[in-house]
This record gives structure tokens, sequence and C-alpha cells, in this order.
């Protein structure tokens, strides 16, 4: 068998990126596939929905369902439906694991735990574990000790014609990658909207571009221009890059509703509770939370509960975001599930876009030249941020009476100042379209 065969099956299998490692004696079903000492591989890598999985002895744990599948030596691929990622919060690492059950085409007798002596005997030599993915699933297929794949895959390695992921801590090493040229193409995407000079503002609905005529368009405007309809969802803008329109001061990193606390069971009791009204037939909750303050015109305090910012972890699975009332009734809350799973889908390479609003009658925008672009995101860093008032909360939150019931319009902002987004990312470049 040629790595080139390999490589095939994979892209044949949907693979546009295919990712290397090399794996230790102790990447086996009893000790789990050790992915790496940082949580940024869930930013890589499509999952299922981050949950809580409780305490260990490892402390906190949180996992994620994979759809993962396996290729065998002649190719055939099926489903490994317990296949999943573990990620342990308090050291950091992720694991790979459940990945052989009821699946005919695993590796089974590749991923055994080693006697003493087969220990001692493969000190020297790796199994090669590719990883092709495709879209939200995973196709997995891995060589033997002995293979000439291995030993070629090995080479490579140290002969530097790989390059290791740029990810602190990173154990893998991309072999295709078909998203690789994705700066270059947003850049150039980027400099031709600056050339364009003044843009309308407008958005797209239902497949067309079509006027928008509130104050905050430059986001939209931006969408637009890139063929982006707003929908909500929680997925890079273009191919693996997040695109923030800004104006030098402050940007929305995410829009997470609730998903505990009387925000959750009901919003109408909710903002009747801890909102006001600003006339007859609306309610509004709005004003900026940070953790550890109290907030004076909505009496909630913003509590970080089960994490620890000396050893800067969470020590408390169940934990997370709290807001709460005098008596430590819960409003509303994020636990740290939703919290990860909002970091690992908008996180990981983020392109912020300077933009000028002009308003002679017609709202208009200018984009550029000046766009940041970060790369690496640190769970870390986050939750730092989070705990330290750098991000905080901005909700926009109200309920409209119309024909008799109540119509709510939700808006549940975390943002950051512009100047503190280096607090956030592990690479960040300040370019100039006009000079690119």
């Amino acid at each position: 068998m040629e790595l080139a065969a390999v490589i095939a099956a994979l892209k044949n299998e949907g693979a546009t990126r295919i990712i290397v490692k090399p794996l230790a004696n102790n990447d086996n079903t009893k000790q789990q596939v050790y992915l790496g000492g940082n949580f940024e591989v869930i930013q890589m890598l499509p999952s299922g929905e981050i949950y809580s999985a409780g305490i260990s002895k490892k402390g906190p744990i949180f996992k994620a369902p994979l759809d993962f599948w396996w290729l065998d030596n002649e190719f055939n691929c099926a489903n490994a439906p317990g296949a999943q990622l573990i990620l342990y919060p308090k050291y950091p690492e992720v694991r790979f694991s459940g990945f052989l059950k009821k699946c005919p085409t695993a590796p089974s007798h590749l991923m055994q735990p080693p006697t003493k002596d087969e220990r001692a005997e493969r000190a020297n030599k790796s199994r090669i574990l590719f990883l092709g993915i495709a879209a939200k699933r995973i196709i997995g297929f891995t060589t033997h000790w002995d293979s000439a794949i291995s030993q070629e895959i090995l080479d490579q390695i140290v002969e530097k014609k790989l390059a290791q992921i740029e990810q602190e801590k990173s154990v893998f090493y991309d072999l295709v990658n078909e998203a690789s040229g994705s700066k270059s193409r947003l850049l150039s995407k980027l400099t031709n909207i600056y050339q364009m000079g003044a843009v309308p503002s407008q958005r797209i609905k239902e497949g067309n571009v079509v006027p928008y005529v509130a104050q905050n368009g430059a986001g939209f405007t931006l969408e637009s221009l890139f063929a982006i309809s707003p929908n909500g969802r929680a997925e890079p803008d273009f191919e693996d890059w997040e695109l923030k329109a800004h104006s030098g001061s402050v940007v929305t990193l995410m829009t997470p509703e609730p998903n505990c606390g009387e925000y959750k069971e009901s919003l109408e009791q909710f903002l009747r509770k801890y909102g006001w009204s600003k006339a007859e037939g609306r309610m509004d909750f709005a004003s900026i939370h940070k953790n550890n303050l109290k907030n004076e015109r909505t009496q909630l305090s913003l509590i970080m509960t089960g994490y620890d910012p000396k050893k800067e972890e969470i020590t408390d699975p169940d934990g997370g975001l709290h807001l709460v009332d005098d008596k430590g009734n819960l409003a509303a809350g994020w636990g740290f599930s939703k919290l990860l799973e909002h970091w690992k889908k908008k996180h990981s390479r983020t392109c912020f876009v300077s933009y000028k609003k002009i308003d002679d009658g017609d709202i208009k925008f200018t984009f550029g030249p000046n766009v940041t672009l970060a790369e690496g995101a640190s769970l870390k860093r986050f939750l730092q941020s989070l705990y330290g008032q750098a991000i905080y909360y901005d909700p926009g939150i109200n309920m409209k009476l119309v024909n008799g019931k109540w119509k709510p319009k939700k808006r549940n902002q975390f943002r950051i100042k512009f100047k503190d987004i280096g607090d956030l990312y592990l690479i960040v470049n300040d370019l100039d379209l006009a000079n690119s």
C-alpha cells in the first residue's frame, strides 16, 4: 500500500483536510488516544455538542460525540458510533475514546494495550493515525508499526517536510489542507471590497440583497459582500474565518442564549422580574454586566462559579457564568458546556475589519484598509478574560405587545473592547489593505 492510495481513499470519502499523528505506545483503547495538551484541537475537529460528564480522578470532564468512520486496509468504510472526545480542563488535554465499539472496519488489532515485551520492541516505531476531516464527519485510518507508510511519514516529519499545525502543544501535522490558502483568498476579497469605496447599508434576505436602514448595518453589509445570509449560525463566515466588522471601539464575540435560569423557563417572567418598561406594552433588559460586579440598574450580579482564577481552570463542570439576584436566585446562566460550545465554533480564526459609517441621508459604509487577523484562540485566555472583566455581558432584550401577544427580541451579547483582543489569541497580525 502507498501513501497516495490512503490520501486518495480519504479524499474519496469527502476529506478536504488530512492530518496525521504518530501514535505512542500509550495511545490505545485502555489509555485512550492523546490528541493534545490544550482544547484548541476541538476547534479543528468537527464534533457534536459538548456536555458535562461529571468529575473523575482527573478532575472535571466534558465530552463531545464524533461522527467518526474507519477505513480498513481494503478501504471499506464504516461508522464507529461510540467515538467521542473527552476534555480534561484540569490539565488541560483532549483524548479520543470509544473508537472501536461496534465498528467492523476499526483497526482493533492495532489499538490494543501493549505487553511489556511489545512496548520495548516498538520503542522506536510508531503507527500513524490519519484523520480526514470532511465537513461534519471524520474518517480515520491507522498504519502498522512496520508499514512503509509509517516510516515515510516519520521521515517527512524528521526532514521537516510536514508542517506541524500551528497550535500550542499540537501533536498533529498537516498532510493535506485544501483550505490552506484561505488567508490569501480572504485578503484578496477584502482588498476588492476596500477598493469599492462606500457601499450602501444592506443585507441579504431570502437570497436577495436588500437595503438595511437601521444604524447598526456594518456587519450585515460586510456579510452581504461575502454573500452571507444572517441566520444566527455559530460557524465561520468565509471558509475557516469568522468576520467581525468594527469601528475601533468594541466587538461582539458571541451571542449565546442562556441555557439555565428563569430566563430559559419564561422570558416574560424574567423581564417582569428583572427588566423595566420604557413605554406601555414594552419590557426591556439591557445594561453592561461584568463578572463579580452588581449591576445597579438590574440589581443582578454576574458570577463565574466552578472556576479557579489562580490556576486558570474549571473546577466544576456544572458551573458557569450566572446572573443572580441578592437572594441567590438564578435569573439566567450559561453553563461551561454552553460557553465551550460557542467558543469552539466562533474563535478559532477571526478577521476584524475596520469600517467607517457615512450618513448623508443614506447610510453607507467603507471597509478597511485596516484589518486584524487573529488566530489560535486559547480557552484559558477566554475564561480568564471573562473572569477578569475584559469580556462582558451586554444584553439588548425586549418584548413588545403586538396584537395582544408578547413578541420577544433576544440579543445576549458578549463583547470586548477592540484594544483587548490580543488577550484572546496566540497570533494577532495588523494589516493594511492599501499596501497589499
